[in-house]
């Protein structure tokens, strides 16, 4: 082989491992960026969430012009009243509510609706607005019963309504034993399923598994009952109306 085959065979050696060589750093460099890129989501994400503001992109308040479609009553039977105390807690954000009167008696009238299949109608005893100071949020946040036992109003007679800003990313929560339950004022579904939903479990309902359309499917925006629910819910209603 003559030099001038060797020298160019040497040449295409050293660039074929200079082309590996770039090729390997230009890799190295965008898995770098996506690594710091990552890194930063995950820190913004966690920033947005101790906020509170998440709340504020991903979840909405409902419309006052939102309306839950009418269902029909799904038993011929005696139609129970469920009487409901609600309380808006007003605090500094996210952690205070900042619903009206106007909107309170939308969202019961809506999840009323929704119970009407039922023969179960919600109606409101008492609006109770009330201020807490952060340090009494965190109280509802570590110690709920605490919280809701010392409101003042706090009824056992009803099923106890609490408003509330933020519930840390759920819509709404049910606390067994206490006859209460708290909303958000942002939620995923519209909130007066949600209140429909927690009032559910208040009624000695359970999540279910089925179709989305149902009322006590989880996070779901549906609104339907089985009769089989429909006759256990009617249970717990009577005792209530029997206090």
């Amino acid at each position: 082989m003559s030099q001038k085959s060797k020298d160019q065979t040497t040449i295409s050696e050293d660039d074929s491992e200079f082309d590996i060589d770039s090729q390997e750093k230009v890799e190295a460099s965008i898995f770098s960026r996506v690594l710091r890129g990552s890194i930063a989501l995950f820190v913004l994400v966690g920033l947005l969430y101790i906020s509170g503001v998440y709340q504020y992109f991903f979840y909405q308040r409902t419309p006052l012009s939102v309306n839950q479609v009418q269902i029909e009553n799904r038993v011929d039977a005696q139609t129970f009243t469920l009487p409901l105390t609600i309380f808006i807690i007003t605090a500094s954000a996210p952690y205070g509510s900042i619903r009206s009167e106007e909107n309170v008696l939308h969202l019961v009238e809506n999840a009323s609706r929704i119970w009407d299949q039922a023969g179960i109608a919600l109606t409101i005893k008492n609006i109770y607005i009330i201020s807490k100071s952060d340090k009494e949020m965190k109280v509802f946040s570590d110690a709920p019963a605490a919280f809701i036992q010392n409101t003042e109003g706090y009824d056992t007679t009803t099923i106890n309504v609490f408003l509330v800003g933020n519930l840390g990313g759920i819509n709404g929560i049910a606390f067994g034993g206490l006859y209460s339950v708290a909303v958000a004022d942002y939620t995923t579904v519209y909130d007066f399923r949600a209140l429909a939903h927690e009032i559910g479990h208040m009624l000695g309902l359970h999540h279910v598994s089925g179709s989305q359309g149902q009322l006590m499917y989880r996070g779901a925006n549906g609104f339907e009952l089985s009769l089989e629910e429909i006759e256990r819910a009617r249970l717990r209603a009577q005792r209530f109306e029997e206090l």
